[in-house]
């Protein structure tokens, strides 16, 4: 019997019939592609689904937002604010997001930065949890990824006031009543109270005016109200104090009170003034400590009356004719009162009046009441309140600002962010 001499073939050829087996290669190599294959997937899964929820969180914060800014003049606090809008994007996002992924939400306020602009900003961070956890450089086994969203609605100083209270809260800070008529030009009527009868019109009372504005309500009864706009603006942002950075003037050189048979009035400093008869203002600064009490024919050009402490009145048959200056540090201002100065000033009586230039009372009130009669070229009354009453008529064309100082007021919100 022979035995069989055939050599063994070496143990690596096992090596090499799997390596050369097609159905193994098929299966490591799918079993290499397929783990970038699903990180693929993971990532364009991610990037849809985090567009879509960085969207919808963007518009709930936006919708939040609106809310707050229609409520700003409310005189809600501002823990009152950041819980309305809070509560309001909760609401929001239930349903299609979970609101326990919010991380804050929070009102940063209102601010001024950018001149003749207002801006309400609010913030909302969010975790969005990924498909698939990362494992890319700088986030390896990440299962999150917190989105921080910011949103802002501005408003842009607009229309230029003729009439402008500038009050928060007092009912009725512009108030025409009896039968008074108001024709006022190229200008609106604003008030920034929050109260719903802000501007009142009523009893026989006719205004006329492009519009009327205001941070509360317009209660308009049995009085006449004739706009230019589309419709009178309510709920309006406010706006700041036109001239908040005005610097008082320092007291010139303290004079006698001028006798009645004077003809001619120098400026200077005065106390409790009286100015009756017929007098000539000089141009330039009239500063006056206490009282302004006016019965006589008063004219003047380039005139500034400042109020340091008192009230003005002017009473029975007087009649004014004055204007402010053009040029300089107080141009355009023609009765003006300290902001201390809470006095009610008083334009009263059967006198006719003629004012050119800004009535600035930004702590006191105006009232033109009687038969007085005021027709300008040009009159631009800020304060506090203003009350018109009686059978008072105020005209004025205020189409050319005065010494370019302008008063206005807030225009229509808009997302700036």
């Amino acid at each position: 019997m022979k035995c069989d001499q055939r050599p063994r073939r070496p143990r690596h050829g096992l090596h090499r019939r799997f390596f050369s087996d097609r159905k193994g290669n098929v299966a490591l190599a799918a079993a290499v592609s397929i783990a970038p294959l699903m990180i693929a997937a993971g990532l364009a899964i991610d990037v849809g689904n985090m567009s879509r929820t960085r969207s919808d969180i963007q518009a709930a914060l936006d919708a939040a937002n609106m809310q707050v800014a229609l409520e700003y003049n409310s005189g809600r606090s501002d823990s009152e604010l950041q819980t309305l809008g809070k509560n309001y994007f909760i609401a929001s996002i239930q349903g299609n997001h979970d609101p326990e992924r919010l991380v804050e939400w929070r009102y940063l306020g209102m601010t001024s930065d950018a001149p003749g602009i207002q801006t309400i900003a609010t913030e909302a961070s969010f975790d969005y949890v990924y498909a698939m956890p990362r494992l890319l450089e700088g986030e390896d086994g990440a299962t999150s990824r917190r989105l921080r969203l910011v949103s802002e609605i501005s408003s842009r100083m607009a229309d230029g006031a003729c009439i402008y209270a500038l009050n928060h809260t007092a009912p009725r800070a512009i108030d025409a009543s009896g039968s008074t008529l108001v024709e006022v030009e190229g200008c609106v009527i604003a008030s920034n109270s929050n109260a719903d009868d802000s501007i009142y019109v009523g009893g026989a009372a006719s205004i006329h005016a492009d519009c009327l504005q205001s941070s509360g309500g317009i209660a308009a009864g049995t009085g006449d109200v004739i706009t230019a706009c589309a419709q009178n603006r309510e709920n309006a942002w406010r706006s700041p104090d036109p001239f908040a950075a005005l610097v008082e003037p320092i007291p010139p050189i303290l004079l006698q009170n001028p006798n009645r048979s004077d003809t001619v009035v120098q400026p200077g400093r005065y106390r409790n003034l009286s100015l009756n008869g017929t007098k000539t203002l000089e141009p330039g600064l009239y500063y006056v400590e206490g009282s302004l009490k006016i019965g006589g024919d008063i004219t003047g050009e380039g005139v500034t009356i400042f109020m340091k402490d008192g009230a003005i009145s002017v009473n029975g048959n007087a009649t004014i004719s004055i204007s402010a200056p053009q040029e300089g540090d107080l141009a355009g201002m023609l009765l003006w009162a300290a902001r201390g100065n809470t006095s009610s000033h008083k334009l009263n009586g059967n006198g006719a009046t003629d004012l050119n230039g800004y009535l600035y009372f930004p702590s006191g009130s105006v009232e033109y009441s009687g038969n007085n009669g005021t027709t300008s070229n040009c009159l631009r009354i800020v304060a506090d309140t203003i009350t018109l009453t009686g059978s008072s008529m105020l005209r004025s064309d205020c189409r050319a600002e005065l010494g370019g100082r302008e008063a206005r007021v807030a225009g229509p919100l808009y997302y700036s962010r």
